[in-house]
């Protein structure tokens, strides 16, 4: 495949550029960007730790994707961390290309992720509007859908249940009562922009809201105005949105190789 391939797929389809939330980097990061720049080995990538880069050179990986980019903030000085990163990256040719925020909203990306794995249906998109007034489709507004053979409606119990086999989760923090039914239920997957979308959440008739990121705060508020919360860990789902990915790349270019470095989770539970 050529560069300009790959990055226009990602770019206006895979996770379109428009979707990028306020302040965040997003497209190529570091590297070659001549367009007909030819490319065989894709890697994917959740981040860009140490591990994940030394993989990438060893393995003669021509261009990485990654969800989280180099650096999230802008650079006021090169730390120790960071010029390990780029004295890596210099003993190979490697194209890096990241995702952020954009990979949330997407078509196939995060929210439409745990919305597939964990049985919901689809009713319409929660969308957000940012600063160049585009609409993103952040969220996924759900209705529940039960499994063969389950007679009684979807409660919050049932609902973690499913997370928790179909997205292996190990534990996962709510906010809510367990046996309380759960009617429509917004997803987003990724951090809550802001706790303003509590209300507009509710507003569209949801009662329950599944997120990667609330705070004390939040949960406070939430209960106040009745909203149900649960959180999924970032690595659990971004993992699994990852994998698709890769899967969709597959077979854009079955002649080129494509995979996904699959890191550890960093977070540990005791």
């Amino acid at each position: 495949m050529l560069f300009k391939e790959i990055s226009s797929l990602l770019r206006n389809r895979l996770s379109p550029e428009e979707y990028v939330l306020e302040n965040e980097y997003y497209g190529l990061e570091y590297g070659n960007k001549n367009a007909n720049n030819i490319i065989k080995k894709v890697m994917l990538s959740l981040d860009l730790n140490l591990e994940a880069i030394h993989f990438a050179t060893l393995n003669r990986v021509n261009f990485i994707i990654s969800y989280r980019g180099l650096i999230n903030e802008p650079l006021k000085n090169f730390n120790q961390n960071l010029v390990n990163k780029l004295s890596l990256l210099s003993k190979y040719p490697i194209t890096i290309f990241v995702l952020n925020s954009s990979f949330i909203a997407a078509e196939g990306g995060i929210s439409d992720t745990i919305l597939d794995k964990i049985y919901l249906k689809l009713d319409k998109t929660f969308d957000i509007i940012n600063k160049n007034n585009v609409a993103i489709p952040i969220g996924r507004i759900c209705l529940p859908k039960s499994y063969p053979n389950q007679i009684e409606s979807l409660n919050l119990k049932d609902l973690l249940k499913r997370i928790k086999v179909n997205l292996e989760v190990e534990n996962s923090y709510y906010v809510g009562e367990l046996n309380a039914k759960i009617n429509k239920i917004c997803i987003i997957g990724g951090k809550i922009p802001n706790s303003g979308l509590f209300e507009s959440i509710v507003k569209q008739g949801c009662d329950c809201l599944i997120s990667c990121d609330f705070n004390y705060e939040d949960a406070i508020f939430a209960k106040e105005i009745g909203l149900t919360l649960i959180k999924i860990p970032h690595y659990n789902c971004e993992i699994k949105a990852m994998k698709r990915l890769s899967n969709i790349l597959s077979l854009e270019f079955p002649n080129d190789e494509i995979f996904l470095y699959e890191s550890n989770n960093p977070l540990n539970l005791y």
